[in-house]
Order: C-alpha cells, then sequence, then structure tokens
C-alpha cells in the first residue's frame, strides 16, 4: 500500500462498514474520521486487487509467531464474491512463520463470526468497545506446525 492508496482506500473503507456505523455508531479504531486517513501503527497494508481493480485492503500486525488481522474490508459491490477467503489464505501462505492470527469483529455481525468460524477461527473472548460500549469478540486461529518426514 502507497500513500497515494489511503484516500481511495479510506473512502471504500467507510463504504464498507457503513452497516456498522449506521447499528453501532462507530467505525473500527483503524479510520480516523477527523484526519480522513487510517491510523495505522505497526502494522502493514495491503491493496486487494480483482481482475486490475483495487477492490479493499487489509492491515496487519505481525509481530514473530503471532499476527492480528487489525481490518480488512472490501467494497460493498465486491462483497460476497469469495474474495475474503481467498485473502486470508494469501496472508496465511505469506506467513507461515505465524502460528496464531488474531482479529476482533462486532458481536452482532452473524455473518462475520459464520465467515471466521468455517476459516479455522474460533472465538476467544469478548470485550466492550470503551467508546461506543458495542461488546466485540475475539477470535483467533493457531496454525499447526506442520512435520516433516524423511
Amino acid at each position: 500500500m502507497k500513500k497515494t492508496d489511503v484516500p481511495k482506500l479510506y473512502e471504500m473503507a467507510l463504504r464498507a462498514f457503513q452497516s456498522d456505523f449506521e447499528k453501532y455508531g462507530i467505525y473500527p479504531p483503524l479510520l480516523h474520521l477527523k484526519k480522513k486517513n487510517f491510523q495505522p501503527p505497526l502494522l502493514f497494508g495491503k491493496v486487494i486487487l480483482a481482475d486490475g481493480n483495487e477492490i479493499g485492503g487489509v492491515f496487519v500486525i505481525v509481530l514473530g509467531k503471532k499476527a492480528e488481522l487489525a481490518t480488512i474490508f472490501i467494497d460493498p459491490k465486491y462483497q460476497h464474491q469469495g474474495y475474503g477467503k481467498e485473502i486470508l489464505s494469501a496472508l496465511e501462505a505469506a506467513h507461515p512463520h505465524v502460528k496464531k492470527w488474531t482479529l476482533e469483529t462486532v458481536s452482532e455481525n452473524f455473518q462475520l463470526h459464520r465467515f471466521y468460524e468455517s476459516l479455522g477461527y474460533h472465538k476467544v473472548g469478548e470485550k466492550k468497545d470503551p467508546r461506543s460500549d458495542v461488546i466485540t469478540y475475539l477470535y483467533e486461529k493457531k496454525i499447526k506446525e506442520q512435520s516433516s518426514i524423511n
């Protein structure tokens, strides 16, 4: 992700999280509304492409063998077409040293719960967002070590 990608991706992220904003009154903490950009601490961002079009973005924090999926967003017109699954698989393949992936999502988005659970994530906790009192679920996925047979 380049600095020049940020304005377009920021607008795309606003669209992607619009339904959550309408329901809960907040966007993910990564979206800095006053500055109209992303607030990415200690993470890298990637632009998601499909057929040469920018369709979303992903921010990941990788620290050793642990990684946090800080946010992933796909423009609403490209959602429900398998891109999310493809992106998360590609992230895992790009970081084979990572053995534990974590993420956080709102408690009432059952569709996202099913999506993440279908990819091997398990709910491990809950937390209250101090800005809004919205409850979020904490998920994690542990990657087992591949044993090598000689």
